[in-house]
């Protein structure tokens, strides 16, 4: 069974291609690389709050969810 914070992981890590070459042809996530990263962090920023018992807001982390399980729903 995979975790909140897997589901957000596993998004961030398909938002960062493995080149620059490789994020100019990507076609399931046409973003400029610099957006990738900065939505991965805002996916990763979630994790931190789960990992430590932070108190976030519900609805953040219900939004997160949401994004994270769209990218990780495409092939």
């Amino acid at each position: 069974m995979t975790t909140p914070a897997d589901e957000l992981r596993t998004a961030a890590a398909k938002l960062g291609p493995s080149s620059p070459a490789v994020a100019a042809h990507t076609v399931a996530v046409r973003l400029h690389p610099t957006v990738a990263a900065r939505l991965a962090e805002l996916l990763v920023s979630e994790i931190d709050y789960l990992a430590d018992g932070s108190v976030a807001h519900p609805t953040h982390l219900t939004r997160a969810l949401a994004v994270a399980r769209a990218i990780n729903a495409r092939p």
